[in-house]
């Protein structure tokens, strides 16, 4: 739906458009962004892509904000017409495979990110993504060849030592993930998550004692933290540490936004506990809710009803 013109704003891009200037274009459709005023922001790209097809940042931007109006109709519009004047705007390519990741077309994002990573090989973000549907693809080895050839580019950048570890885990090579999550954390200690990311690679690797003591140093950053709780259960029900293990399944379903997740995993642990069978079936029917399809869950619940 087209907003009614607001005149001021129609002379301030009249103004720019007719002095060539794409950089006010994009100044006054990011001040209404920020206002909120997401269909007037719309509707002066759209204008001044018009006037200006010589530009294209003014098409990047446009694809960017109908990808969050869901407009892909227009999107495959503008993106085609874009490109076609527009083939070596690395930037445009980016946006391109935005729109097409939001819609779940791995291949045709994949390529998109593919040209704008050649476009732009100082750039680490569409090496990043191009991995990531390589992955969704189930192209493990692509994905680790685009990345190991990004890091002998930029050795020092800390997300692509971490998409490179993702991807070793999905190749069930943990072991090689936890020298990744090392790494990334190297070039950048104060990023939380990549704790997260060496405590799981840790506890796949089946070193508990390690694995329980990356996930408590996560915690110490982040108290609520369903996931780092999760692996210090996990660790220590592993090292025999029962009380420290219950302690960690508990905290995890207190901080977990949704908890259904982790009152599976709670319910699992108690039920191997004779005499903690009606905590373990109530927790298991909560988490069977929010998960059917969770056969762990749904065969155990089977198994200690049937025994009770």
């Amino acid at each position: 739906m087209t907003s009614s013109p607001d005149p001021e704003l129609e002379r301030c891009l009249q103004a720019a458009v007719a002095q060539g200037e794409a950089s006010e274009v994009l100044r006054i459709a990011d001040e209404l962004q920020r206002g909120g005023r997401f269909a007037e922001a719309r509707d002066l790209l759209e204008k001044a892509w018009a006037a200006l097809p010589s530009e294209p940042r003014i098409a990047t931007r446009l694809l960017d904000i109908l990808k969050r109006y869901h407009g892909w109709r227009r999107f495959d519009e503008i993106a085609s017409a874009a490109l076609d004047a527009h083939p070596g705007s690395s930037d445009l390519w980016f946006a391109v495979g935005c729109g097409v990741e939001v819609r779940r077309d791995w291949t045709a994002a994949c390529e998109a990110f593919g040209k704008a990573a050649a476009l732009a090989p100082d750039e680490v973000e569409p090496v990043l993504r191009m991995a990531r549907m390589y992955r969704m693809e189930g192209q493990v080895t692509e994905a680790i060849r685009v990345l190991s050839q990004s890091l002998r580019r930029h050795p020092t950048v800390a997300p692509l030592h971490a998409g490179l570890g993702y991807a070793w885990i999905q190749e069930e090579r943990p072991e090689k993930a936890v020298r990744c999550f090392r790494k990334a954390l190297e070039y950048q200690p104060d990023w939380q998550p990549y704790l997260n990311d060496l405590a799981g690679a840790l506890m796949l690797c089946e070193r508990w004692r390690e694995a329980a003591e990356a996930a408590m140093e996560s915690l110490r950053e982040r108290k609520r933290n369903e996931r780092a709780w999760t692996v210090y259960a996990i660790a220590n029900a592993r090292r025999g540490d029962q009380a420290r293990a219950e302690q960690g399944y508990r905290n995890a379903v207190r901080a977990a936004r949704e908890p259904g997740r982790a009152k599976g995993n709670y319910g699992l642990f108690l039920s191997r506990n004779p005499e903690r069978f009606l905590e373990a079936v109530r927790l298991l029917q909560e988490a069977r809710e929010v998960h059917p399809d969770w056969d762990e869950v749904g065969n155990r619940l089977a198994q200690i009803t049937k025994r009770a």
